[in-house]
C-alpha cells in the first residue's frame, strides 16, 4: 500500500495536478547528501538506494533500498533541512515529484489534503525510526550468520583441507594457469573497470593487472610454502608451515581486479581458502574475474570453493558477518579506514592497510629533469588512485625554479591562487572536511574543467605551491587524484621536519619519498620518516608496491603500528602461513 493509497478518488486528482512524473537510469544520483531540501519522489517502478557518505572512497554505507510505494525525500519537506543520505537509482526509476512549493500550497489550499500527506509523511518516519533502531539493535547484538554465511565457509574449509596437500609444483602451476587467464582478459578487466567504477585510466590498469598478476607469481613461484620450509642447522631449528584456513578478502573498488588477482595467489600459495567481498561499483567486473579464477580451478581439478565472492547485493552488515564468524580464520582487509577498524575490531585476527599522504623531499642533487617526468608519469598513473603515490612535494629552495619549470615541461600545470580557490569551492566540502568524490581517480583535465580552470591538451598533472605552514590545510592531505601540493624549504633540516609532520598529520607508517644520489642524506631521511616504506629516486605509484625496486610485490600495503596496523611488511603469502619451530637440543 502506497502512502498516497490513504487519499480518496477526488484528492488524489487534485494531488496529481502536483506531481510530475520522472524516469532515472540506473546508477543516477536522484538526492544528493547535503543539498537542497526541496522536495519529495513516490516511487512508481523500481528500486533506489539510500547510501550515507562517509568520505571515505572505500567504505560502502548502503543504508536501505527503497521500492516501488515507498517516498523519498520527505524528510525534508517536514524540516526544511538539507539532505541527510544520498539516494541512486539502483535500477531503472520511474517516480513522481513533488516539490516543497507545491505541498506548500497543497496545504494553504486544501489543508485537509495536506494534513493528510502530513499523517502519511509522519506514519514512514516513524517507519523508518523503527526500522533504524532494529538495524541498530541487531548490529549491537550482531549475528553470528546466516545459513548464507555458513555455507559458504563451510564449503571453503572443506575446500581447504583437501587443497592443503598439494605438491609444490601443482600449485605453482594452478597459479601459473589463474596469471595467464587474468592476463589473457586484462584489457577486458581494465576497461570494465573504468566502466563501472568511474576511476581510472584503462591502460594504466592492464599495467597493474599485469604487475599483481605475473610480477606477484614470479616471486612465489618455486618456493616452499607447506611442511618444512626451512632448517638452521646451527640452532638445529627446522621451520614447519601450514595454512591459516579460511582467508576473508576485502576488495577495494580503486584496485578490483589487481587486489583480487593477488589475494587469490596469496593465498593458494600458501595452501588457504579465500572468500571476497567486492565494493558494490565494482561487483560487475568483480563477478567476471571470480569466474575466470574459478574456471581454472576446474581446469585442474581443484575444488573450485578454494575461490568464492560475495556474487550479489553486499552490504556492511554481511560482510561483518563473514568477518565475525568462529570459522573465519583471518582477514585481508584493503579498503578505507571504517572497513580496516572493522576488521581489526572483529575478534578474528587480520592484516590492513593505512591511509598514504606521501611527502616528496627533493633534494638539491636530485637529477631535476628526471625527478620532475618521474613524479608527473607517477601521479598521473591511473589518475592517481595508488594510495602510495605522491602527495606532497617538498623541494629545496636552490632547485625550486628549475624544478618548477621542468615540470611545466613534462605536463604540470602550476596553479596561481585565484585557480587554486576555484579549485576549493568545487571540490571541497568544508562541512565534511574532505574533498568530494569526483575529484577522486579522474584526470586532471576533468578536474580543472569541472573547477573552471583553463584546460589545455598536454595537462596531465595539477600542482598547488603552497606556504609551509599550510600543510594542516585541505590540500596537505591525502589526494587520489593527480593532484599535488607544492612547499618550499631552505635546508635538510626544515624539509625532514615537513615531511615529518606531514606523515603525523596524515599517511603515518605508509609511504615517504626521495629523489638525491647522497646515500647518506637517504638514510638520515629513512631513520626519521614514520613510514613503512622509503622510496629513493622511484616513483610511488609503482615503487610502494614493488615496483622498479627489491620490494616484495604487494596490493595489501602495511603500515605498523604507526598507522594503526600489525605489520610494515608488504604483505604476501609468508603472512598467511603458521609456522611451527622444531627445536632440538644443542
Amino acid at each position: 500500500m502506497t502512502l498516497l493509497n490513504a487519499l480518496n478518488e477526488d484528492d488524489m486528482a487534485i494531488v496529481n495536478n502536483s506531481l510530475e512524473t520522472v524516469t532515472f537510469s540506473t546508477g543516477t544520483c536522484i538526492m544528493e547528501q547535503g543539498g537542497e531540501g526541496n522536495g519529495c519522489y513516490f516511487i512508481d517502478e523500481g528500486t533506489v538506494r539510500v547510501e550515507y557518505d562517509t568520505g571515505e572512497l572505500d567504505t560502502d554505507v548502503v543504508l536501505n533500498y527503497l521500492e516501488p510505494g515507498m517516498v523519498m525525500g520527505d524528510f525534508s519537506l517536514i524540516d526544511h533541512e538539507p539532505r541527510s543520505a544520498s539516494l541512486y537509482a539502483h535500477t531503472d526509476v520511474t517516480a513522481r515529484w513533488l516539490s516543497l512549493e507545491k505541498f506548500e500550497t497543497l496545504l494553504a489550499n486544501h489543508p485537509k489534503i495536506g494534513t493528510q500527506l502530513l499523517k502519511t509523511f509522519s506514519a514512514n518516519l516513524i517507519q523508518i525510526v523503527r526500522q533504524a533502531n532494529k538495524q541498530l539493535a541487531d548490529f549491537i547484538s550482531m549475528e553470528v550468520s546466516t545459513p548464507f554465511v555458513d555455507s559458504m565457509i563451510e564449503n571453503a574449509h572443506a575446500a581447504q583441507t583437501t587443497f592443503q596437500d598439494w605438491p609444490e609444483d601443482k600449485v605453482d602451476a594452478l597459479l601459473n594457469d589463474m596469471v595467464d587467464a587474468i592476463v589473457t582478459h586484462a584489457d577486458e578487466l581494465a576497461a570494465d573497470t573504468v566502466e563501472e567504477s568511474g576511476l581510472g585510466v584503462m591502460a594504466d590498469k592492464v599495467a597493474k593487472i599485469r604487475f599483481a598478476s605475473q610480477g606477484v607469481y614470479d616471486v612465489l613461484a618455486g618456493k616452499p610454502a607447506y611442511g618444512m620450509i626451512q632448517y638452521n642447522q646451527a640452532d638445529r631449528i627446522e621451520e614447519i608451515a601450514s595454512p591459516m584456513g579460511v582467508i576473508m578478502g576485502i576488495i577495494p573498488l580503486t584496485n578490483p581486479v589487481p587486489t583480487m588477482i593477488f589475494k587469490a595467489l596469496i593465498c593458494l600459495k600458501s595452501r588457504n581458502a579465500l572468500i571476497m567481498s567486492c565494493h558494490r561499483k565494482a561487483m560487475i567486473v568483480g563477478n567476471k574475474t571470480g569466474e575466470i579464477l574459478q574456471d581454472v580451478l576446474k581446469k585442474h581439478h581443484a575444488p573450485v570453493h578454494l575461490i568464492q565472492w560475495i556474487r550479489e547485493r553486499s552490504s556492511r552488515k554481511l560482510t561483518n558477518m563473514f568477518m565475525r564468524h568462529p570459522d573465519m580464520s583471518f582477514i585481508l582487509a584493503t579498503g578505507g579506514p571504517s572497513i580496516v577498524r572493522a576488521a581489526y575490531s572483529s575478534g578474528t585476527p587480520a592484516i590492513g592497510v593505512g591511509a598514504g599522504n606521501a611527502p616528496v623531499y627533493i633534494a638539491q642533487d636530485a637529477d631535476i629533469e628526471k625527478t620532475a617526468e618521474m613524479n608527473i608519469s607517477s601521479k598521473s598513473f591511473d589518475n592517481g588512485v595508488i594510495c602510495g603515490s605522491e602527495n606532497n612535494l617538498v623541494v629545496d629552495a636552490s632547485v625550486h625554479d628549475a624544478f618548477l619549470t621542468a615540470l611545466k615541461k613534462h605536463g604540470a600545470r602550476i596553479l596561481n591562487q585565484d585557480e587554486m580557490e576555484l579549485l576549493l569551492e568545487e571540490m571541497y566540502d568544508s562541512d565534511m572536511h574532505r574533498f568530494n568524490a569526483f575529484m577522486v581517480g579522474h584526470s586532471a583535465q576533468a578536474i580543472a574543467e569541472k573547477a573552471g580552470i583553463a584546460v589545455d591538451d598536454t595537462m596531465r598533472l595539477l600542482i598547488l605551491p603552497l606556504e609551509n605552514e599550510q600543510y594542516t590545510g585541505p590540500f596537505g592531505h591525502e589526494k587520489l587524484a593527480p593532484v599535488l601540493s607544492l612547499f618550499t624549504v631552505k635546508n635538510e633540516e626544515e624539509a625532514f621536519k615537513l615531511c615529518k609532520d606531514i606523515l603525523t598529520q596524515e599517511g603515518s607508517g605508509h609511504t615517504a619519498i626521495i629523489h638525491t644520489h647522497d646515500q647518506d642524506l637517504a638514510k638520515r631521511y629513512a631513520a626519521l620518516m614514520p613510514a613503512s616504506r622509503i622510496l629513493t629516486n622511484v616513483g610511488g605509484s609503482l615503487g610502494c608496491i614493488g615496483g622498479g625496486n627489491g620490494l616484495l610485490p604487494s596490493l595489501t600495503l602495511g603500515c605498523g603500528t604507526l598507522g594503526g596496523t600489525s605489520t610494515t611488511d608488504n604483505v604476501t603469502y609468508k603472512n598467511l602461513l603458521n609456522v611451527k619451530r622444531l627445536a632440538f637440543a644443542l
